[in-house]
């Protein structure tokens, strides 16, 4: 019998990463599955071809031991008695994988796993079928496709959290912004995709964070200029900064330079421990737009001073 060509069955390169190998066979997986497909038997039958593709090469040993065999002199065929990949096709032109396992729910408490092992089919489905950790059922592949769209927020409620209102094929929906989230971050509401026979899929929101006129986020920190005329600068002064709860004092010591930053502690975004990043105020000394002679010569005497 003549060896399959289990990259020609799922359309890929013999070196395809096997992200590429996985996302085919999820493709095909899906689109062939017979409680999608409603007993057509001919999508039946591409999906074992498909199926019986991926438990080789979505297995690192398998598809390693399957490429040898390709390059050897005896790659015309397999010997007697069908595939010696586990998990191939034998005589009987079967899986050696229960599908039904694939979508069998917890028993007893436990959860039923498949034999095809960590990264194998039963890993795969999970991914395909399976939602927020629960047992994975033939409803769960019945389930309408997951929707995606973008939500753009200010930075005040990307750090804090809150609620926004958007549109989405026409309805509108008011989206609980979580504290924290930062720029390209998904959120994730249930239920909220397209319908299907085994209920809604699932509504992905890719946060886009508008860029604020004063703050500058990195990660958990912030920064804001801190503007100060030329004596607070020397002499020392206490000055207001904006924070994302308002306005609060903040010490500059005698002799700052421009691009001190000083430190406001707890005040940045909050993280998931419930603790906050900080706030940094970046000195900038400002000069008045006009100097007047008397402040101009007793520049002059500074500098003569300070240059000794």
């Amino acid at each position: 019998m003549a060896k399959k060509d289990y990259y020609k069955v799922l359309g890929v390169a013999e070196n395809a990463p096997a992200e590429e190998i996985k996302k085919a066979y999820r493709r095909l997986a899906k689109k062939n599955h017979p409680d999608v497909t409603g007993g057509d038997k001919a999508k039946e039958a591409r999906f074992k071809e498909v199926s019986e593709a991926y438990e080789t090469l979505g297995d690192e040993k398998k598809r390693a031991q399957y490429d040898a065999e390709r390059k050897s002199p005896f790659a015309g065929g397999f010997p007697p008695g069908g595939s010696p990949f586990p998990g191939g096709y034998g005589r009987t032109g079967r899986v050696n994988v229960d599908i039904n396992d694939l979508f069998r729910g917890a028993r007893g408490g436990r959860t039923t796993t498949t034999t095809a092992g960590e990264g194998g089919l039963g890993d795969l489905f999970s991914e395909l079928f399976g939602r927020s950790g629960r047992p994975t059922t033939t409803t769960d592949a019945l389930r309408g496709s997951d929707v995606s769209a973008r939500i753009d927020i200010d930075l005040p409620v990307a750090a804090l959290g809150g609620e926004q209102a958007i549109a989405v094929d026409g309805k509108r929906l008011n989206v609980r912004i979580p504290p924290g989230v930062d720029e390209g971050q998904t959120i994730r509401l249930a239920g909220k995709g397209e319908p299907g026979r085994g209920g809604p899929g699932d509504l992905l929101l890719e946060v886009h964070v508008r860029p604020h006129p004063q703050f500058r986020r990195h990660g958990h920190d912030l920064e804001v200029n801190a503007p100060i005329t030329v004596d607070e600068a020397v002499l020392g002064a206490k000055v207001e900064v904006p924070t994302l709860e308002g306005r609060v004092q903040v010490t500059v010591p005698p002799g700052t330079s421009s691009g001190l930053k000083l430190r406001l502690r707890g005040k940045g975004v909050p993280r998931r421990d419930g603790t906050r990043g900080d706030l940094y105020a970046v000195t900038q000394i400002v000069l008045p737009k006009e100097i007047p002679p008397a402040a101009r010569q007793l520049m002059v005497e500074f500098a003569r001073l300070t240059r000794k």
